[in-house]
Parts: C-alpha cells; sequence; structure tokens
C-alpha cells in the first residue's frame, strides 16, 4: 500500500512591493498583480501553477490590508479565513509566523512557503519536486528549494551544498548561506557545482517551523507563536524584527535541508528579466506594446497603452506607465527603486 500523501497547505506571499518594477508596480497594484508574462496576473499564475496539488482551501495569502480586495477580485474563491492580514510589512519572518499561527492547530500539515510573483516551468516539475520536498518536510526537515545558476547572478543569495550528505531523494544537508556575492565570486560559485540560487521557498511542517522560531527567534515565537501569545495589532506587530526567515531561522537550525529544483525558475527581480522570458524581435528588443525602431537594439520596453520610438540608442529600459515615464541604463534596472525616495507625487 503506498504511503499516505501528506496534507500540504500553500502560503503564498502576496505582500510584496515590487519596488524594481516602478512605474508600472505600484503600492496599489504591485508586481504580483500585473500581467506582463501571460494574460493572468503573477498571483493567479502561482494559484494555477499549485491548484492541481493544493485544493483552493488549503491556500493561503498572506498580504496587507489594502490588497485584499484586489486579491478577492483577481482569485476568484478566496475565502476570508485563507487571508491572513499583516498589520504592515515586517519581511518574511514574521510574515510566516502569521501563517503558522493560523495553522498550528495541524502540527503535522505541511506549509509550502511560495512567493507570489516568481516565474516557475513546467508546472508537472515543479509540482513533483514539491512533493519530494514534502517528503522531507515530513521527516522534520526545513526544506528550502535551491536552483542550479544558470550564469554568474550577483542579484541572488547562494547556498552550498553538502554533496556527501544526501537525504532521501535528491536532497542534502546545507553547508552553509552565502550573501550575494561580487562577480568574480559568482564565477567562481558557477564553476564550483556545489553552490546553488537560493529561492526563497520552503516546505515543512508547522510544529518545525513553530520549534525553530521558538528556538532561533524567541521574539517573534513569543509575540505571534506561543500558545498566550494575543492576536497582533499594528503597534505590536510593528516592534517585530523587520527580518528574513533565512537569517531568522535557516541560518541558523540545523535541521536545514536544500532540494535542488529540476524546474526553470525567475524570480523577475527586475525589469531586465523580461528579456530572458519574452520573444526579442528581429530588431534585438523586447517589447510589451507598440514599439517604433530605427537604429536602436538591446533595448526593453514595457508600453502596453500608448507607443514608444527609438532612434539611435542601445541597451536601454524605457517603461511607461500611466503618467509616468522610465528610462534607465539595462545594467542599472536593479536600482530602479532608488529612484522612489526621489520622487515627488504628481497632484491629481
Amino acid at each position: 500500500m503506498p504511503p499516505k500523501s501528506p496534507e500540504i497547505h500553500a502560503v503564498l506571499l502576496v505582500g510584496g512591493k515590487g519596488e524594481r518594477f516602478w512605474p508600472a508596480s505600484t503600492p496599489q497594484r504591485p508586481k504580483q498583480f500585473l500581467r506582463i508574462f501571460s494574460d493572468k496576473t503573477m498571483v493567479a499564475d502561482t494559484v494555477e501553477r499549485i491548484r492541481p496539488l493544493v485544493p483552493m482551501d488549503r491556500m493561503h495569502f498572506v498580504l496587507p490590508h489594502h490588497l485584499v480586495d484586489l486579491l478577492s477580485d483577481e482569485i476568484k474563491g478566496v475565502k476570508n479565513k485563507n487571508i491572513i492580514v499583516e498589520p504592515e510589512g515586517r519581511n518574511t519572518a514574521p510574515a510566516i509566523a502569521l501563517a503558522a499561527r493560523a495553522l498550528r492547530h495541524k502540527p503535522d500539515a505541511i506549509m509550502a512557503v511560495l512567493p507570489a510573483d516568481h516565474l516557475i516551468s513546467p508546472r508537472k516539475t515543479f509540482l513533483a519536486d514539491l512533493k519530494t520536498a514534502s517528503r522531507l518536510a515530513e521527516k522534520g526537515y526545513l526544506v528550502t528549494f535551491c536552483i542550479p545558476p544558470s550564469r554568474p547572478e550577483t542579484g541572488y543569495g547562494y547556498i552550498e551544498i553538502n554533496r556527501n550528505t544526501p537525504l532521501g531523494r535528491r536532497g542534502f544537508k546545507v553547508k552553509r548561506f552565502r550573501e550575494k556575492p561580487d562577480k568574480r565570486t559568482a564565477n567562481r560559485y558557477l564553476k564550483s557545482g556545489n553552490f546553488f540560487w537560493n529561492s526563497g521557498m520552503f516546505t515543512w511542517k508547522v510544529e518545525a517551523i513553530i520549534e525553530a522560531f521558538c528556538k532561533h527567534h524567541p521574539q517573534i515565537y513569543k509575540a505571534l507563536l506561543a500558545k498566550r501569545s494575543k492576536e497582533p495589532t499594528k503597534s505590536s506587530y510593528a516592534r517585530l524584527e523587520a527580518t528574513s526567515v533565512d537569517y531568522a531561522v535557516m541560518e541558523k537550525a540545523e535541521n536545514v535541508a536544500v532540494l535542488p529544483a529540476r524546474f526553470r525558475w525567475d524570480d523577475v527581480g527586475s525589469w531586465s528579466a523580461l528579456e530572458r522570458h519574452l520573444p526579442q524581435g528581429l530588431d534585438k528588443n523586447t517589447r510589451i506594446g507598440k514599439l517604433i525602431v530605427l537604429e536602436s537594439e538591446g533595448c526593453i520596453v514595457y508600453a502596453p497603452q500608448g507607443e514608444v520610438a527609438l532612434l539611435g540608442v542601445c541597451d536601454l529600459v524605457v517603461v511607461k506607465a500611466k503618467d509616468t515615464v522610465l528610462v534607465c541604463a539595462k545594467d542599472r534596472a536593479a536600482d530602479v527603486k532608488k529612484l522612489l525616495a526621489r520622487r515627488t507625487p504628481l497632484k491629481p
């Protein structure tokens, strides 16, 4: 008789600001609610990707209050009990602890924590890997998906795996987590074969992540996960350390496992990602919207309404969104959010 499949609950992190996708991404409609790579929003694509494995009543959405109506409009069938409202954004550790709080009555259930704005394909391979990760999580491991690097990327953190300690089918123990490297170090990681991109996707048992917070981040545990902890208020939540689950738990815990992914993955961290996933025209430019081109190449243009004309330019990002136009060098796309501090909002 085959082993019983674990009860998987998907926790979708929908609260990202998407600031590197400004001006198309705004606080009112951030990146995960944009239609960039298909006719669906990124959060809708994420839901459709996991629906064959996780029914809607086991999907949980963590997001700020001002995005709840947008989510309800976009994802039909979401029940209020599956919406977990963050009093304010405090990074992934408090957000994940909120989700664990909502599921603590199911200590043996598997939490699959997934950002709502990643590109993943093919779906069948992703779901197979998610099942494999869930079986590891059943054994008490905190499992993170790691991605075989395809380029010397400096925008991701890395995970070094220990190939001498295999776990289950295709899993490994973590040797160490690494910060975002410089170009030289990233090239060394790529050649090594033991360094993988940190995807920010996780699986674990509810009781395992609660125990990990108790041991490694008592502040978050006492505020959100202890049996006598009160429902968080805006002021009490704001006092929590704004930190990632990697810093709060994963880099400290001893029961961390990694599963090298077999699926294709991109966190779509900046406008430059469009070039990796959308076809170039014969003029060697990547576009969404109408584009007029003369003696220009290597540009990325996003203008779903209206049109953009390029003349004698190379390697630019051009984004037209309502009353704002962004023009930047393609190799500076990751710095777009720095502009927001200098921006004076237009008056109505």
